[in-house]
């Protein structure tokens, strides 16, 4: 007689003909899978027993969890005599152990564990009238990489499997069918039975689990093993959102990361700042390493061709990068292919708009432009009968003619797949953006190739291939002669001018000549030509073998070359500038990894040695002409053209030697050891090499009784680090001497011979600036994993900082410099992310994920001036815009970074302040500011452009075959001049015309208000800083899949839109202001937040579609 049995009841023993037990069998099982099966594969078990019978675990199992075993007592000897000794062990490891040398196979459904003589038996359906077929297929994970150990079950069916080490399944389902694939870490997959009998289903990870693996540079980790800390953005969490730029994937996602765009234009680059600024005027970039291969450029990459990013904050983390790592390091893994070849199509059109317009009186305010006008003049400048007709005709309206609304194509196609032995990964992406200012365009294509095989079991050999051309046009960065930018041009410039004269020409200049108002920025645009095309292509190869069980080596082996060339026809005040800039280099990296495992009982090391050398070769030329008589022709040698021509070579390299060492007790106590030394070209002698450390220590709370019984702590560890990183950002040959070759002199007056001058005098003394930061941690999950957060605390001080100092004239002449380790700067702040699963049925989903960082900085030293005393303040590089002869911002000792100084407007001269404001040389009307004891202008502090808090929420939620997908992003506690205001206000005399509404109300003696009605209009006041605080919904984006469309695997719709609206007091077009560094000298990172008229960030509507195609 054959008995069910269910230990931990006490059952009679009934007799069932077969029909009754297989009825029972397979509603208990239906019954079963109704359950999610999370509690298996989260659940770990302590268990010690000797000689014991099977039955006898079984039971000591039940007792210790919450497990119930069902079995055929006739097929399971469970009077065996086994020994078990384990500890946190997950249950299918412990089974695996106790039925080894058995012919009995078991399934775990959640809680539910049946143990069965043969699995087919399980797999066959009771009522087999539907025609069934053999389903094979494989389980990958989004990187591409086989998933071992998937549950794979038929839904509303008792029948199910478990992929093998490969990722690999088969049973039996009828067409129609809907197969339930689920793993711990990943969302739950539900894919449809189609004519396909090989199936490749990709699970996604679940933003809810701690224990994904993470790359830490030379090598991956357990995120539960990690002692630093990293940050990882998988596509999931972009991959609902159409991009076509890597940096918006970043953007607000990962703690700690402030991600800022320069400029609006398409194909602009993108400000990334990965746990505050250390330099005050150097670069501050974080590192990119895309598949192993140092210095890559987020610009070229097409978002389709990424599995993940991580990012390496703390300087226990980075340590490992040595001399580059101090501004943080983003590592890139590109996607790999997996089972049966399948063509991926992504296609989306988007079109943008300038989300606002700025207040001008210009268009049908015109007749007004010309009445203040007159009142700025002080006379009948413009005839009454012509500001008559302007009432009802009105003028140019300068932004609708500069904007428009821009077009963007976007196509991404895909061929992956794979067999055990071989996988590959193929992608093009095109890109076409037209900008929201007219002519401004940006077109990339790209193409990538990743093909990995196991030539045996020890020895893997990959390769990779990218390469790319991108081209701008038209960037109005470019466009350097006004104070500003093209479009602070056109909200400046005269409404009362036609585009055209009466033959149809561009009128190039204002026909009034008013005042500052220059050329005409819609005829320049449409006049002037700039084409500036980038080729790249890169190449990796990498071999991996295994020496022995525990010693592994892997080679990476990388070349790139960089083109890129820039022809310029400039029209600009009558004239016409011809200009080619090339630029061309090479770069190649050799890293030899060594990495040992081995464990000794619970202890467990793993020891990474590297050796790695880079080098790279540039070349420059730059040919500049200028009057050329032909309108937009290219010529470099016209007659009566000034011609200037200069070109030059640099030769770099770094070597590198890497050990790093981790340890673990027992997967609880983990530490973490890194020492690197490099050497660089840029530096001389001693000072070449620089030696950096690091160490760190974490012990995860998660396997003791105390959180294994916990209803409210799920999992818990702590971390700590400390470490140096170093940085080596200067030029080339910054520290040596050099001699420019230039056409300057002119021995008679009249001809200019060629002759040498001192360019730079070096400083053998330069060394690496360096960062030394500490970092507490703690992560922690909630309630069965539904949350987990991450908190870290940090504190970085940057010395010897690089920074070019100002040197005597009698030495190189005037306004030169050298560079020396001077000063230094401290970053405090606290990173905190948030992770939550807060939905997960069958049906709908809700998965959210927030991060927000505080951040606190400040200037600690800088330097001593020659006769030795401290230097209390530091003139900045922003020169102001507004004939002030000062610049906008500054550097003070025990202040933050991003100081914005200025002048304090307090109104206007009243009529009865007449006399002491003829003191200044003012009159009533006249605009008023603070002033000290000798009458001059007070200029201090008057803002700060860095912001302390930015912050990310990201939301994705799925019911059936909808998903909707929307972030949220912030920004606050900083300041923003907008001297772009103060441009369009203008002044009185023949300073700049008054272009701005609140003119209407300006100061009259019978209308004494604040708004001034003359005198200097000071730009860079107090009355031009806005809080710089915003809230905008970044992405928002509704799609729908169809699963049974023949002859695709899924087709998916979608529609979205991007920066759809901004809550914010800031008057300009955007608050997220980065300050352009091309403009006066200024870097983006010691002048942020001044706008002198930035590119505006658009608004973008998407529609798009995205299918796989069944082969």
């Amino acid at each position: 007689m054959k008995i069910l049995f269910m230990l931990g009841k006490s059952i009679p023993n009934f007799k069932f003909d077969l029909k009754m037990k297989l009825t029972v069998y397979l509603f208990l099982i239906s019954l079963f899978q109704i359950h999610a099966n999370s509690y298996s594969q989260n659940t770990k078990i302590s268990i010690e027993l000797n000689d014991v019978s099977i039955e006898n675990v079984l039971r000591t199992i039940e007792s210790k969890s919450e497990f119930k075993f069902l079995y055929n007592d006739k097929e399971v000897d469970y009077k065996k005599r086994v020994t078990v000794n384990f500890k946190k062990t997950k249950i299918n490891k412990i089974l695996n152990h106790i039925f080894s040398d058995t012919k009995i196979n078991f399934e775990v459904l959640n809680k539910q564990i049946i143990l069965v003589l043969d699995r087919s038996k399980h797999q066959t359906s009771v009522n087999d009238a539907t025609l069934q077929q053999t389903i094979s297929g494989t389980v990958v994970d989004e990187a591409g990489v086989p998933v071992a150990g998937a549950n794979v079950i038929v839904k509303g069916t008792t029948k199910g499997t478990v992929t093998d080490f490969d990722g690999n399944f088969s049973l039996s389902a009828s067409s129609g069918d809907v197969l339930e694939v689920s793993y711990l870490g990943f969302i739950t997959q539900s894919v449809t039975v189609g004519d396909d009998s090989s199936i490749t289903i990709t699970l996604v990870e679940d933003a809810a689990q701690l224990d994904e693996v993470v790359v830490i540079g030379y090598g991956t980790a357990k995120k539960s093993d990690l002692t630093g800390s990293v940050s990882r953005v998988s596509s999931k969490s972009f991959e609902d959102q159409p991009m076509s730029r890597v940096e918006d994937a970043l953007q607000g996602r990962a703690a700690g990361v402030t991600v800022a765009r320069n400029s609006g234009a398409p194909g602009a680059p993108v400000k990334i700042r990965i746990r505050g600024t250390n330099s005050i005027t150097g670069n501050n970039d974080p590192l990119v390493v895309i598949d192993g291969i140092i210095g890559g450029d987020l610009r070229t990459l097409n978002p389709n061709d990424i599995a993940t990013m991580d990012v390496l904050k703390d300087a226990s983390a980075t340590a490992i990068y040595g001399s580059r790592g101090a501004n943080g390091v983003i590592l890139i893994t590109t996607k790999k292919g997996s089972g049966k070849g399948k063509l991926d199509v992504d296609m989306f059109t988007s079109f943008s708009e300038v989300p606002k317009r700025l207040p001008t009186l210009q268009g049908s305010r015109a007749a007004d432009f010309a009445r203040i006008e007159n009142i700025r003049r002080g006379n009948e400048f413009i005839p009454q009968s012509e500001i008559d007709a302007l009432a009802i005709t009105g003028g140019v309206d300068y932004q609708d003619e500069i904007f428009q609304t821009g077009l963007t194509s976007n196509l991404q196609l895909s061929y992956s797949g794979g067999t055990d032995d071989v996988n590959y990964f193929i992608s093009g992406n095109y890109v076409n953006q037209e900008g929201t200012v007219i002519t401004t365009e940006y077109e990339r294509y790209s193409i990538r190739a990743n093909v990995n095989s196991n030539i045996t079991d020890k020895l893997k050999i990959g390769v990779n291939v990218f390469a790319s051309r991108g081209t701008s046009t038209n960037d109005i960065n470019n466009f350097s002669r006004f104070q500003g930018s093209l479009v602070a041009h056109a909200v400046n410039w005269d409404p009362l001018t036609p585009l055209r004269d009466a033959d149809g020409n561009w009128n190039e200049g204002s026909t009034r000549s008013l005042a500052s108002l220059n050329y005409n920025p819609i005829a320049r645009l449409n006049q002037s030509n700039i084409q500036d095309t980038q080729d790249r292509l890169n190449a990796t190869a990498n071999v991996s073998y295994d020496i022995s069980e525990s010693l592994n080596y892997t080679l990476v082996a990388g070349a790139s070359t960089f083109n890129r060339s820039q022809e310029r026809t400039l029209r600009d005040y009558g004239e016409t500038d011809a200009a080619y800039n090339g630029n061309q280099s090479r770069n190649h990296q050799v890293s030899n990894i060594l990495t040992y495992n081995k464990s000794f009982g619970k202890h467990n090391f793993k020891l990474t040695g590297l050796y790695e050398f880079q080098e790279g070769i540039g070349k420059a030329i730059n040919v500049n002409v200028d009057n050329l008589q032909g309108p937009l022709s290219y010529y470099l040698a016209e007659l009566n053209a000034g011609f200037n021509f200069n070109n030059n070579k640099t030769e770099s390299s770094i070597e590198s030697v890497m050990a790093r060492l981790e340890y673990n007790l027992n997967e609880e106590l983990f530490l973490t050891g890194t020492v690197r030394r490099d050497g660089s070209s840029r530096f001389q002698g001693d000072n070449k090499w620089g030696t950096f450390y690091s160490f760190a220590g974490s012990y995860n709370f998660s396997n003791l009784d105390f959180i294994q019984d916990s209803n409210f702590f799920s999992a818990l560890k702590l971390r700590a680090g400390w470490g140096q990183v170093g940085n080596q950002n200067i030029g080339i040959y910054s520290t040596f001497d050099s001699v420019s070759l230039n056409r300057v002199f002119a021995f008679d007056g009249v001809t200019r011979e060629v002759g040498s001058t001192v360019g730079t005098i070096g400083n053998a003394d330069t060394t690496w600036e360096t960062t030394t930061q500490t970092n507490v941690g703690v992560d922690f999950g909630l309630f069965d994993g539904k949350f987990n957060v991450s908190v870290d605390w940090y504190k970085k001080n940057t010395t010897d900082l690089l920074l070019a100092v100002p040197i005597p004239a009698t030495l190189v002449g005037p306004g030169q410099s050298q560079i020396q380790n001077v000063g230094e700067t401290e970053n405090t702040g606290i990173d905190l992310t948030i992770g939550a699963s807060l939905v997960n049925t069958d049906d709908f989903s809700w998965d959210s994920n927030f991060s927000i960082s505080f951040i606190k900085n400040k200037i600690v030293d800088l330097g001593t001036d020659t006769n030795g005393n401290t230097i209390e303040s530091l003139e900045g590089t922003f020169n102001s815009i507004d004939g002030q002869g000062r610049t906008w911002n500054v550097f003070n000792l025990n202040e933050p970074l991003g100081q914005i100084q200025g002048t304090v407007f307090l109104g206007t001269w009243k009529t009865s302040e007449a006399a002491e404001a003829a003191t200044y040389g003012r009159v009533p009307g006249d605009a008023k500011y603070l002033r000290d004891s000798n009458g001059d202008r007070v200029v201090r502090v008057i803002g700060n452009g860095t912001p302390t808090a930015v912050w990310g929420l990201n939301n994705t939620l799925t019911y059936k075959n909808w998903d909707l997908n929307f972030f949220f992003q912030g920004s606050h506690g900083n300041e923003i001049l907008n001297a772009l205001k103060g441009q369009i206000v203008g002044a009185t005399g023949n300073q700049r015309s008054f272009n701005h509404p609140m003119q209407l109300n300006q100061w009259t003696p019978q209308n004494e208000t604040e708004i001034p009605a003359g005198g200097a209009n000071d730009f860079g006041s107090t009355r031009y800083i806005e809080n710089g605080g915003f809230v905008r919904l970044a992405n928002l984006n509704l799609g729908y899949t169809f699963t049974d469309v023949k002859g695709f695997e899924s087709i998916k719709v979608y529609a979205g839109g991007q920066n759809l609206f901004v809550i914010s007091d800031y008057e300009g077009y955007d608050p997220e202001i980065t300050s352009r560094a091309a403009n006066n000298g200024g870097t983006v990172d010691d002048a942020p937040s001044i706008d002198t008229g930035a590119y505006p960030n658009p608004r973008v509507y998407t529609v798009g579609v995205k299918f796989r195609l069944k082969n």
